[in-house]
């Protein structure tokens, strides 16, 4: 039986359904690259978006809804695998950064068309207008949780 054959109120379906749609896109996720993960994937992804201003762990915990020691425990796999170097401010020694490599800017670059085909494919025949529906009401799905977590 899938989700789809039950019937629910529309807010029990879309609960359910984002947390089956979550564990359906780690698991494809990880199948585009065995090195790295597809929640590593999004640390890297993280980082990247800071462009030339490291990023502190906690900023990337913040960016990506999860601990500190969730972000630490994948940045020294990635630290091991060459794609970040973890190095703590001179300031204060507490203030961890994460410093993308060129390894892996190129790694990223590598990825660009998998990734690219990876998401038309589970976007097939969702029109913009659909899209633009689906960004709005996630977005105000984050808004409300962040409001409950704080």
């Amino acid at each position: 039986m899938k989700i789809t054959d039950i019937d629910l109120p529309n807010e029990a379906f879309i609960y359910a359904a984002i947390h089956i749609l979550a564990n359906r896109m780690q698991t494809l996720g990880d199948k585009i690259d065995p090195t790295v993960s597809n929640k590593q994937w999004f640390v890297l992804a993280a980082v990247w978006r800071f462009k030339d201003n490291p990023p502190n762990i906690g900023e990337i915990a913040n960016a990506l809804g999860t601990s500190r020691q969730n972000i630490k425990k994948m940045a020294v796999i990635l630290e091991k695998q060459g794609l970040l170097r973890i190095e703590r401010a001179e300031n204060d020694r507490r203030n961890i950064h994460l410093i993308m490599t060129q390894h892996c800017k190129d790694y990223l670059k590598g990825r660009e068309q998998q990734e690219n085909e990876y998401l038309e494919a589970i976007f097939l025949g969702i029109d913009d207008d659909i899209l633009a529906i689906l960004r709005s009401g996630m977005s105000k799905l984050m808004e409300n949780m962040n409001g409950l977590l704080n």
